[in-house]
């Protein structure tokens, strides 16, 4: 039990010892007070009065006059209608330090869903196309998700689905054979080469039917399994996943299994064919559909009148696949928010199949750059590859005007953490629901609210253990500075923050909530002399900034941001 959380069960126990049976008090009727004045937590009489026809400020003065101080609480008082309690700042700041530096990467981690498991779909690209900026924030966002239910006690699996059958594996097809014949691109270079003979197929192919009719002739091949166009697939379709892997590593990515769409062919075909012998689909005008008129969902279409199977279809079968491998209690579906009405078709085309999981659908926005949207059809998208190979660039520049002693594969390697910091949180850093505009040099920035930032103040405690043989001590009556309390009050806070972030699947609280820890040591750094005081007090101003990194690299953990020890 962490500090916040043993300190509220002491406020809560004598709570209920004052109360009697009369009413039962539980812990989230504790509430942080509009002031740190008043205390460090409050329990509204408000429901109490309410069931005894009292004056709430009446039974706030009792109840305080019959709770005594206990381990961690130091005064209990009455203020209007609530019960204040103020918490032993001494016993309170030892408890959490050691909290911190006993706990290490497992403090902040909770059990509050032990025993479920849940299944977490995620980095969903497509074939025969590059990686782009705007598929960073679903790999990030899906990692981060993934992290935070495993900090909060979750049986988590991570899984991907690659589409690889698609009508833009077909248009790649045509242009290799049409525009692009026989050429051989660099291994490297093979996932961008398919997606510049993409953009260019599209732009021929769109201005001629006959041409859009050769691609459905090529798509249907594909889903046959057979013929020339299926041997070209079977070529780029490897260039395709040996790229795509390479990405899913770059990020850290740890998918327990990718399913791909060319396997679940056969076994989409059978439950739709199913579905109608059950009436749950039905015919119209040639194709097959799940009527979810009554839900207001419209039409699910899964069959198209030529037979082509339509991606909500394959998604039911996916479903059901993965049921089989890993009896999920919750499936968690990371794709971002245009894809709202199929999410809740596919749930809805779910239940009446009998499935009880829970689906949820984690939604995020678009990502765009300053100049506007971007589109793999149009052409004008920022490339991965080449956004970091620019970011690590500057980075590298930076990193040996700062350090013209360090060896280059050491410049090289902080660089390259830094860009992936850097991407990493100006995605996850905003709520997934709003638009992101992603710009590349405020990423970097190690000033403001970036992942640099971060990482320079977990690099700046470990450059001043550098400069101490003191060892740490947690004495809690050596810090008496005001930012010193600011500071244990915030890493008290943290679990919360994680059980927060994790039942609303919201990396930004957690990206929040580092910056705002960061930004009060930077602030106790300017006005505290760590190391210059009495030697009981630097040992226990020592113990305090650990524990701050401690938590910032738990945070960042959480993140899937490496740390690095020197900037």
């Amino acid at each position: 039990m962490f500090a916040l959380e043993a300190a509220k069960k002491e406020a809560l126990t004598a709570l209920k010892k004052a109360i009697g049976k009369k009413f039962v008090v539980t812990v989230d009727m504790l509430a942080l007070p509009p002031k740190p004045e008043y205390g460090d937590v409050s329990f509204p009489c408000f429901v109490l009065a309410k069931g005894e026809g009292r004056n709430p400020a009446e039974i706030a003065i009792e109840l305080a006059a019959k709770i005594g101080p206990s381990k961690l609480i130091r005064k209990i008082g009455a203020l209007g209608p609530y019960v204040n309690f103020t918490f032993d700042e001494a016993a309170f700041a030892s408890t959490v330090v050691n909290d911190v530096l006993k706990g290490k990467k497992r403090y902040g981690r909770l059990t509050t869903g032990k025993g479920k498991r849940v299944l977490i779909e995620f980095a969903n690209p497509n074939t025969h196309k590059e990686i782009h900026v705007g598929h960073l924030r679903n790999f990030t966002l899906g990692q981060a998700a993934t992290n935070l239910l495993i900090a909060n006690g979750y049986e988590t699996t991570p899984v991907s689905y690659i589409n690889d059958l698609g009508n833009n594996v077909a248009r790649c097809l045509w242009g290799l054979k049409h525009l692009h014949p026989n050429e051989e691109p660099a291994v490297d270079e093979r996932l961008n080469f398919l997606g510049k003979v993409y953009t260019e197929a599209t732009r021929v192919i769109d201005e001629d039917e006959t041409k859009k009719s050769e691609v459905s002739v090529i798509q249907n091949q594909l889903e046959s399994g057979e013929g020339e166009w299926y041997a070209l697939w079977k070529k780029t379709h490897k260039w395709s996943l040996d790229n795509l892997k390479a990405v899913f590593d770059e990020f850290g990515l740890t998918l327990d299994r990718t399913y791909l769409e060319h396997e679940l062919i056969d076994d989409t075909h059978t439950i739709v064919n199913k579905l109608l012998t059950d009436g749950i689909a039905k015919m119209s005008e040639g194709a097959t559909i799940v009527d979810l008129e009554d839900e207001k969902l419209g039409a699910n279409l899964l069959r198209k009148s030529d037979g082509t199977l339509l991606y909500n279809a394959k998604d039911i079968a996916l479903a059901y696949r993965k049921e089989a491998h890993y009896h999920a209690d919750r499936s968690i579906y990371v794709i971002d928010v245009r894809q709202s009405l199929a999410m809740k078709q596919l749930a809805a085309t779910l239940r009446r199949m009998g499935s009880q999981r829970e689906v949820t659908h984690l939604a995020y926005e678009m990502v765009t750059l300053p100049e506007g949207a971007m589109s793999s059809r149009k052409g004008n998208i920022v490339r991965w590859t080449d956004l970091r190979n620019a970011m690590i660039a500057e980075l590298v520049e930076s990193t040996k005007l700062r350090h013209p002693d360090w060896p280059e594969k050491k410049v090289n390697q902080t660089a390259r953490a830094l860009t992936m910091a850097a991407v990493k949180f100006m995605m996850l850093r905003h709520d997934p629901e709003k638009i992101l505009v992603f710009d590349m040099h405020e990423a970097m920035a190690t000033d403001g609210f970036t992942g640099p930032y971060i990482l320079y103040t977990i690099a700046r405690i470990s450059s001043i253990e550098e400069k101490t043989d003191v060892l740490p001590e947690a004495d809690g009556e050596q810090l008496r500075h005001p930012i010193e309390r600011e500071l244990i009050g915030l890493i008290a806070r943290y679990p919360e923050v994680v059980g927060l972030a994790g039942s609303t699947l919201r990396p930004s609280v957690i990206a929040q909530y580092a910056f705002e820890l960061a930004q009060a040591f930077a602030k106790y750094y300017a006005e505290v002399r760590i190391l210059d005081a009495d030697q009981k007090i630097v040992a226990a101003r020592l113990a305090l900034a650990y524990a701050v990194r401690q938590v910032l690299a738990n945070a960042m953990d959480i993140l899937n941001i490496s740390i690095v020890k020197a900037m």
